[in-house]
């Protein structure tokens, strides 16, 4: 009967130490390793629609002031217009989760402006044309350029 107590208690103290060591399996140590591993308590990203119907004013370009008053709008049909400075636009946009492309070209009225002027214009259609990445932060509307280049723009009032 000494040899039943024995093993029992030996398999008691197996079953104790394996529970135990499957708790330290489920919970970290320490905050500190709660801290190394910030993706766990992170919450998974949400989905951001695109900010449809409100006017964004061009803050810059590629870290240049625009000279001129350059803005945009997309309605929820996805229909687009504003001003680049040197032309008024109107055409349609195709608007997804994460990218913002034309559908067809534009159409166009022209001013007349500097060289300085065009140049600058230039660079807001490049990103514009080539199906941008689109990125809300706040009132701040971020175009990324497929092929380079940014553009922040500030929601108008």
């Amino acid at each position: 009967m000494g040899k039943t107590k024995i093993a029992a208690a030996a398999f008691l103290c197996g079953l104790v130490l394996a529970s135990s060591a499957e708790a330290k399996k489920q919970k970290p140590a320490s905050e500190a390793q709660e801290q190394q591993n910030p993706q766990a308590a992170e919450a998974p990203p949400r989905y951001q629609p695109f900010p449809h119907n409100l006017i964004f004013n061009v803050t810059d370009v590629n870290g240049k002031t625009p000279s001129k008053e350059m803005w945009l709008r997309i309605d929820s049909t996805g229909r687009g217009n504003g001003s680049s400075g040197c032309k008024n636009w109107s055409g349609v946009f195709i608007v997804g989760q994460e990218r913002l492309g034309p559908r067809a070209m534009p159409a166009f009225t022209d001013m007349k402006c500097e060289q300085a002027e065009l140049l600058f214009e230039r660079e807001f259609w490049n990103i514009l044309l080539t199906g941008p990445y689109w990125d809300l932060k706040g009132d701040q509307l971020i175009l990324k350029g497929f092929k380079g280049g940014i553009m922040h723009l500030q929601r108008a009032l």
